[in-house]
């Protein structure tokens, strides 16, 4: 058994999948008495391993046991993305060697970096509450999957030969969603076909670019079920992917730092997880009480607990309750994803996580505060960046390299430093700028 299904399907994985399955069923006591467990038992953990919030509690003048209520909470401040970065190592657990850890990289929709360091029971945890989305959107554990996200499989000015790679234990089909244009959707459609895929997940941007080429060449896809993560999905990508598939789109939202997830169900309703983190969603102003903050502790993550972390997005919440049963807080609409999308002379498309995943993960550049890739001609990408720490040119050439690996030819690219990007009128950067008409 490889290493990646291990960490899928052994320690936490199977007891955490059936404790969910009987947990989504509790009333909004029993969610609350659970919720309660769950947040004196990471409060706990992190005032005895994590210098940070040891000394933050202290500050505060409170114990470890301070948490008596769900409320309790709001003693300690709330902590930002600028915050964990200053913090740096005292945010990591003493309680894991450092060589068992695994490190993810978030930019996010702020494009921050920031690097998020994972205990080995927490990723089993991951997928058994990424299982059950999949269980509401009808994919049982044996079907088969395809992922059209920032993998690569080829080289990105490859045009011809394998543009994918199929794991036959775990039954995933992975797309390079770097060559996904008008040449190659039909041959991503017959690997679907070719590979009996039941569900096909991925960023909002790729999936709907390849279901518009579908329709266009009148292919059907014939999917059970579409999940989309990561970007905004806006309605007439829904519409559009609903049609090529044949089946219901089922957005979920989450990220690296593992503190809330927000999954649909079967009725097509937003709902905040209650048994992976504590999510307080705090209105944006008086005059607008339904326009939220996400403010979340996260349950799972023990290397590196993210303790009332604002992770920067803004979500509409409804007051209203689903029909599925579940007594879950629904979301009506999520808005802190929004960014433009890439063009290339040919015709190929980049969506905004995309060329934060290039940036942050595949080049690894953590030395950036905050950075927007601006397109300013068809062929042409500026990419803004403001420094943390001094970028000497030897790195840039680095950087510069590494991205020329994965950027097709077509499509050029400068590094420009600058003091600040562009802001939204919310404070939010928008990643990814296209000024082209």
């Amino acid at each position: 058994m490889s290493q990646f299904v291990a960490k899928r399907l052994l320690g936490p994985f199977l007891i955490r999948r059936r404790q969910l399955e009987e947990t989504q069923w509790l009333d909004k006591d029993k969610l609350r008495e659970l919720q309660l467990k769950l947040l004196k038992r990471i409060i706990s953990h992190s005032y005895d391993t994590v210098e940070f919030y040891r000394n933050l509690m202290q500050k505060q003048g409170l114990t470890k046991d301070f948490l008596k209520t769900l409320d309790d909470i709001k003693y300690l401040p709330v902590t930002t993305k600028q915050d964990v970065l200053a913090a740096d190592d005292s945010m990591i657990s003493d309680k894991y060697p450092r060589r068992t850890l695994r490190k993810a990289r978030t930019g996010g929709s702020t494009g921050t970096p920031l690097i998020i360091y994972r205990n080995w029971a927490s990723i089993g945890n991951e997928h058994a509450f990424v299982n059950r989305q999949w269980n509401w959107a009808g994919i049982e554990f044996c079907d088969r999957r395809a992922y059209l996200m920032s993998r690569v499989v080829a080289e990105p000015d490859c045009e011809e030969g394998k543009l994918y790679a199929y794991d036959a234990i775990m039954k995933d089909l992975i797309l390079s969603t770097h060559h996904l244009s008008a040449q190659t959707a039909e041959q991503y459609a017959s690997l679907l076909k070719k590979y009996e895929i039941k569900a096909l997940i991925g960023y909002p941007s790729a999936i709907s670019f390849l279901a518009k080429l579908c329709l266009q060449k009148g292919i059907k896809l014939k999917l059970k079920a579409v999940l989309t993560t990561s970007e905004l999905l806006a309605e007439p990508m829904r519409k559009t992917i609903e049609e090529a598939s044949g089946c219901q789109v089922f957005d979920f939202y989450g990220g690296a730092e593992r503190v809330c997830y927000i999954h649909t169900c079967g009725h097509g309703s937003y709902h905040v997880i209650p048994e992976y983190g504590f999510t307080e969603l705090i209105p944006v102003s008086d005059s607008e009480p339904n326009r939220c903050r996400v403010v979340s502790t996260g349950f799972w993550n023990k290397a590196m607990p993210l303790i009332r972390y604002d992770i920067g997005d803004i979500v509409i919440k409804s007051d209203k309750t689903c029909p599925c049963g579940r007594q879950f807080q629904v979301i009506e609409s999520i808005c802190g994803r929004e960014g433009d999308i890439i063009k290339t002379p040919s015709g190929r498309q980049f969506g905004v996580t995309l060329v934060m995943q290039l940036l942050y993960v595949i080049c690894g550049i953590n030395g950036i505060a905050e950075s927007q890739v601006v397109q300013d001609a068809i062929d042409h990408i500026t990419i803004k960046y403001v420094p943390v720490q001094k970028i000497d040119e030897q790195q840039l050439r680095n950087f510069e390299h590494i991205i020329g690996k994965y950027l097709p030819g077509e499509l050029k690219f400068d590094f420009e430093q600058v003091s600040a990007v562009e802001k939204t009128e919310a404070g939010k950067v928008r990643p990814l700028v296209s000024l082209l008409d």
